[in-house]
């Protein structure tokens, strides 16, 4: 049976006086295809999304991961839409919704603290 990841990643870590996030999904899995990727990023295209929100679409990471980043704007009024887009796309293309994993871990280091926290939906068939 095969399964596949999707991982919503934030992470905020210092960098000077301010503090770095990134917010990010990313595809895992050997059933991950160029064709779901491209039915999910049709239906990410299809969120109106606000000004200065990033349009979301999965593309290769040198991970060789299908991976897309969120600006702040994004998360904060569309990471919702992202995801039932998401859902709806893998239920339409026979995946099964399985469960939600959650995780945090943090570190501490002298040039200051990182925290990254993520959540993993399940899928399989």
């Amino acid at each position: 049976m095969p399964n596949i990841i999707l991982k919503k990643t934030f992470k905020m870590k210092p960098s000077g006086f301010q503090v770095a996030t990134e917010k990010s999904f990313s595809f895992h899995g050997s059933a991950v295809t160029p064709e779901i990727v491209n039915a999910i990023n049709q239906g990410l295209a299809s969120i109106r999304y606000t000004p200065k929100a990033n349009k979301l679409a999965f593309g290769r990471n040198s991970q060789g991961h299908y991976y897309a980043e969120m600006n702040h704007v994004c998360q904060k009024h569309h990471e919702e839409d992202i995801i039932v887009s998401i859902l709806d796309v893998m239920e339409i293309l026979g995946w099964t919704f399985r469960f939600q994993y959650d995780s945090e871990s943090s570190s501490a280091k002298v040039s200051g603290s990182s925290f990254t926290a993520r959540e993993l939906f399940m899928f399989h068939k």
